[in-house]
């Protein structure tokens, strides 16, 4: 079934709260308990499994926005250090070790993304005035540059194909904008969207969660025709979603983690991880190989 997304977005919901401090997101709050996990996935389609959770950050603070590496090698995710800013770091999987990426001060940076050739990382900057818009940071050190200079505040983004972005831009209400290299401007192409914006595997198309009514929409988003086709409605209280393949998705509900895949009539559970402590399981990203989940949840207690 294909359909227009202003047919969908009939009811528009309450702004995101603005933050006007320097280097702090306009977007959701952050969790302080939260930790960043990672999670061995095993089969695919119908017969994908997770395995057991593995705490990679450990520690008090803002740990959150997970994104692998392109060789799936490592994980970037934003954190806030002693400092109180914002940075970009990076965990060594094999290595079991951190390093930061990002000293930015005033700034901060969010939301990060490998580039397609590896060699910078696409992030949501504060910037010290507060503007939030998209940036490309090379990982070479050199300086980076915004990528649409005059769409703000944008708060989470993703590429359906090389050349085109979906972005989530804050405002009253939440609007989606697509845009292209090279062209600068962006056009508005939805409403009332949430943050979880993916490509979807093996396609030139991204992923959307649809809001303004319940349940909430995983919606597919075809960049050339600017058309949406609704794929699955999610779980009650869950809007982050990722792809194992471009058949299956995950999302988590609480302490669990569950998985659609097309043509199937709903969720299944793969996974519990109430026994462990885990709750509000959210932020999910796949590793390019298929075969690693990071997620970020929160933890029983506050760790020493």
């Amino acid at each position: 079934m294909r359909l227009s997304l202003v047919l969908v977005a009939t009811v528009v919901l309450a702004p995101l709260p603005v933050v006007a401090q320097p280097g702090i997101p306009r977007t959701s709050p952050p969790a302080p308990s939260s930790e960043v996990f990672l999670v061995p996935l095993i089969g695919h389609g119908s017969t994908l499994a997770a395995g057991a959770p593995r705490n990679v950050t450990n520690r008090n603070g803002y740990d959150n926005q997970p994104a692998f590496s392109g060789d799936g090698r490592s994980v970037y995710y934003t954190s806030t250090r002693d400092d109180a800013q914002a940075d970009i770091y990076r965990f060594d999987i094999a290595g079991s070790s951190t390093s930061r990426i990002t000293r930015t001060a005033p700034e901060s940076e969010y939301s990060a993304a490998v580039s397609r050739d590896g060699k910078a990382l696409h992030v949501i900057r504060v910037e010290a005035d507060s503007t939030q818009r998209i940036w490309t940071v090379p990982l070479d050190g050199t300086p980076g540059h915004a990528v649409f200079p005059d769409t703000r505040p944008v708060g989470y983004f993703a590429q359906p194909n090389d050349s085109a972005w979906v972005m989530f831009v804050l405002g009253t209400p939440v609007t989606m904008h697509l845009g292209y290299h090279g062209r600068g401007r962006t056009e508005v192409v939805g409403r009332n969207i949430g943050r979880s914006l993916h490509r979807i595997p093996g396609t030139s198309r991204a992923s959307v969660v649809q809001k303004g009514s319940a349940p909430w929409q995983v919606m597919e988003f075809d960049p050339d025709r600017k058309t949406f086709t609704a794929l699955v409605s999610l779980p009650a209280g869950s809007e982050d979603v990722a792809w194992a393949d471009g058949n299956t998705l995950l999302v988590g509900s609480g302490g669990k983690l569950l998985r659609w895949t097309r043509g199937s009539s709903g969720w299944k559970e793969i996974a519990d991880y109430t026994g462990a402590g885990l709750k509000n399981i959210t932020r999910l990203a796949v590793s390019p190989t298929g075969d690693m989940l990071a997620m970020v949840a929160d933890v029983p207690r506050q760790l020493p």
